[in-house]
């Protein structure tokens, strides 16, 4: 296995935390389900001795997370022990690409502070913003979740992180997480961001494009689709099937049959795949129910 990063986790703890914030470090092994959680100052968590203790757990199995918030000093990541929000937050862990073609169609949203990947396809996105409390993040990001289909059980202020520079063992082969710095020496307050509850998609969010000839819309649509990981049943096969066909419908800006036509070779490798009919009221109901842009994937 190549070695993990020394330098990747602290240079992000140095650039996501205040130098005295309390964070919350967590680690958690999927063989046994067991977890550790140490809530230390920024300090200690950079410090050589905890860095080469978080290197030995994670050669050994474990998981290495942190809080994305700070946390008043103590032994608790529970919400109300929240000290100060340091990041909005969302996860995709279906379509990363896609995500990040969505946002790029989002003028009501600055850009990220940084990308994390987690694994092949998955996301963490991350803003730095300060003097913003706990619900109006919380909040923020469940609006921005049903929006953008993103993880919606990934929008409490007590969200973890993967840290970057260590491995993600959860799936086999295990790889190293690694980071994008994009914008993170900017720090946004709540008037650089969506307004909670204002119906955050802007009109201005459809941007007049040069339309596609179908078929060539349909050969993207394809060519995406060979990047994202098919439905499991058992695996929450239902909700990413409709997130997936949310983002050809909408995305690609295809009629109902371009869509079924499309999604065609990826059904084939669902396990079971869905049957034409059932196929066809998924795309249906991607049209109807979606929040993803028109033609935001063109």
């Amino acid at each position: 296995m190549v070695s993990t990063d020394q330098c990747a986790p602290v240079r992000f703890l140095q650039a996501a935390f205040d130098h005295d914030d309390s964070i919350g470090v967590l680690l958690k092994t999927y063989r046994t389900g067991q977890v550790i959680q140490r809530i230390v100052p920024v300090a200690s968590a950079i410090s050589d001795r905890f860095q080469a203790w978080l290197r030995h757990m994670n050669a050994h199995g474990w998981n290495v997370y942190v809080g994305v918030n700070a946390y008043r000093p103590g032994r608790s990541r529970a919400r109300e022990a929240v000290a100060h929000v340091r990041h909005l937050f969302l996860e995709e862990d279906l379509d990363g690409p896609g995500l990040l073609a969505a946002l790029s169609t989002r003028p009501d949203l600055p850009p990220p502070s940084y990308v994390l990947h987690s694994s092949p396809g998955r996301l963490h996105v991350l803003w730095r913003v300060r003097d913003i409390a706990p619900s109006k993040v919380e909040q923020l990001q469940k609006e921005l979740a049903r929006e953008l289909l993103t993880d919606r059980a990934a929008t409490s202020c007590t969200q973890t992180t993967r840290l970057p520079g260590f491995f993600n063992h959860k799936r086999q082969p295990s790889v190293r997480v690694g980071i994008e710095y994009l914008h993170w020496r900017d720090v946004f307050v709540a008037r650089d961001l969506p307004a909670v509850g204002a119906g955050t998609t802007p009109s201005s969010m459809t941007k007049a494009r040069r339309p596609l000839p179908a078929t060539r819309s349909v050969e993207r649509a394809r060519a995406f689709l060979q990047c994202v990981d098919p439905a499991v049943a058992g695996q929450q096969g239902d909700l990413r099937t409709f997130r997936v066909c949310c983002r050809i419908v909408r995305g690609f800006d295809l009629s109902d049959d371009e869509a079924v036509r499309a999604l065609s070779e990826w059904n084939a490798r669902c396990e079971p795949p869905w049957s034409e009919r059932e196929l066809r009221q998924k795309v249906m109901n991607a049209r109807r129910y979606g929040r993803e842009p028109q033609g935001g994937l063109l």
